[in-house]
């Protein structure tokens, strides 16, 4: 009698905390995480972060500021207004009781051609501040793109773990009922319990990397690290249709890298030709009134030129065309390395891409429906008695693995596919990628 009661004690025991599990997982199943806020796609993310990325702006500003020495350097410099005054007596403090007053302006005249050449070689400046702009920009782009791709596996993860709750609460609803007939041992319901308890735990470890991936994602679209992001438009299973050497040629032509070490030699090249002009010789002008009270006035000219090429100061500018011809030379090998790192890179990114779409499909066309095959094989047999409880659990286990592998395996191919734009420097053109079929996928 007393063994009796003990059993019904165990009974009831184990049916209190399988209907609390079940309760909880039920809750956590039927009520999916909501996220508050508008709903955030990763192209409205890039443009808020081109917007109000602090970074962004003051490069701007900086290039506000280069743009106007292109236009400086085509001006004269100011003239000189001079006045003197010429044999002052030493025993009188009035100035009117001198005998001479001189008056001159002067005004200094480069070289011909050297205001359009400094012109020149200061809007290449400009230029530069523009492709650091596009460089530092296509920076921030691939870092949204990955914050934004880290953030939404990690919730799609927890939708997965929700979703399983629903599995093992069938499980856990077998187990105790087989367990009520004298079919199956404590363990069994046991073990469904302590499943749905490590599946919540999980969801809490995930809730831990998605608001980690959130408050990077705010930082750079210059939010609040804690302000609410919304829905997410998560990454899609896309084929990679453009071959290696097309996007190798579209990166040469649009990396801005490559576009900004480019600007770099024209720039060298522009202060080759401003130092070559200093050969030529410069010019002063000078015009003045010399005011003489006890005789005839006068007026004054003068005209002086430089002589750059005098045996004793021409070898200075030797050495400032010599280093300029380094400086173009040296540009000119950096860029040629910079190509060769660019192509790799690309070929790199390349592989990554090819090799997570065909992990992505092996997950989504064999893997993830034999898990699913597999665990209702399981699950009948463990109705009937032909399956113990443990390779049940496991069986759920590798569903529920397989189903994160293949959200891993999605963001994988959206992070190598947004490295790889990083590598050519622009975005992959529509045609360049092919959509496909995933209707299938899902619990």
């Amino acid at each position: 009698m007393r063994k009796i009661f003990v059993g019904a004690l165990v009974l009831f025991s184990l049916g209190v905390a399988a209907r609390t599990a079940r309760a909880q997982a039920s809750h956590d199943a039927d009520e999916p995480r909501t996220y508050s806020g508008p709903p955030l796609s990763l192209a409205a993310a890039l443009r808020e972060a081109q917007d109000r990325n602090p970074e962004l702006i003051a490069l701007r500003r900086q290039f506000e500021r280069t743009g106007f020495r292109s236009a400086e350097q085509r001006f004269l410099s100011p003239p000189m207004l001079e006045a003197q005054i010429w044999q002052w007596p030493i025993n009188t403090l009035n100035p009117a009781n001198t005998n001479m007053y001189m008056f001159m302006a002067s005004q200094d005249l480069p070289g011909r051609g050297k205001r359009a050449l400094r012109a020149a070689a200061a809007g290449t400046q400009a230029q530069l501040a523009e492709a650091d702009i596009a460089v530092r920009a296509q920076e921030i782009v691939n870092g949204v793109k990955q914050r934004y791709t880290e953030l939404f596996p990690a919730r799609r993860s927890i939708d997965v773990h929700l979703a399983s709750l629903g599995v093992l609460r069938q499980l856990a609803d077998i187990s105790q009922a087989k367990y009520a007939a004298g079919r199956a041992s404590q363990q069994d319901v046991l073990k469904a319990i302590v499943e749905l308890s490590r599946v919540h735990d999980d969801v809490i470890t995930l809730e831990q990397q998605a608001d980690l991936a959130a408050a990077r994602l705010n930082t750079l679209l210059d939010r609040e690290p804690d302000a609410p992001i919304g829905p997410l438009t998560g990454p899609r299973e896309q084929i990679l249709t453009a071959s290696t050497e097309d996007l190798q040629r579209l990166a040469i032509a649009h990396h801005p890298e490559l576009q900004r070490m480019r600007v770099q030699i024209e720039r060298a090249q522009a202060d080759l030709a401003v130092t070559r002009q200093e050969y030529n010789p410069d010019y002063s002008v000078q015009a003045g009134y010399l005011l003489m009270p006890h005789v005839t006035d006068a007026w004054l000219a003068k005209v002086a030129i430089t002589w750059p090429r005098a045996p004793w100061s021409r070898g200075a500018i030797d050495a400032r065309v010599a280093g300029a011809n380094a400086e173009v030379e040296t540009s000119s090998a950096q860029l040629r390395s910079m190509e060769s790192a660019v192509r790799l890179s690309v070929q790199e990114a390349y592989i990554r891409v090819k090799a997570a779409e065909r992990r992505a499909g092996v997950l989504r066309t064999t893997i993830l429906p034999q898990s699913r095959q597999i665990l209702d094989v399981s699950r009948i047999g463990y109705q009937a008695d032909r399956v113990a409880f443990p390779a049940l659990v496991d069986e759920e286990r590798t569903l529920l693995g397989a189903e994160l592998d293949y959200s891993r395996a999605l963001s994988e191919l959206e992070q190598a596919t947004a490295d790889l734009e990083q590598a050519i420097g622009t975005d992959l053109a529509p045609g360049m990628r092919g959509a496909v079929d995933i209707s299938e996928v899902g619990r």
